[in-house]
């Protein structure tokens, strides 16, 4: 997990469904100098671990496991890792 990755969780939780557009927008996001890309890839490397969902169209929100992460109780290491699809942590 980076840094990127929490806000993005973060204002998921507080805002619902986001773009990397809109968020690429939000104060927190312009001040870590990130670009809409950087957003973007790490909203899909997020869905890939199954911590934010893809609902279509370049949109995203944030899952139960998400929401598990930001309270605490769900550790990302026990996560799937990012393109590897079957859980192997090889």
């Amino acid at each position: 997990m980076r840094q990127l990755d929490e806000r993005i969780l973060e204002h998921l939780q507080e805002s619902g469904e986001s773009n990397p557009m809109l968020m690429s927008e939000v104060p927190r996001f312009a001040e870590m100098e990130v670009s809409m890309g950087q957003i973007r890839e790490r909203c899909e490397k997020l869905a890939e671990a199954g911590l934010a969902a893809a609902t279509g169209s370049g949109w995203f929100d944030i899952t139960t496991w998400g929401q598990q992460y930001l309270d605490g109780e769900l550790d990302a290491e026990n996560q799937p890792r990012p393109g590897n699809r079957w859980g192997s942590r090889a």
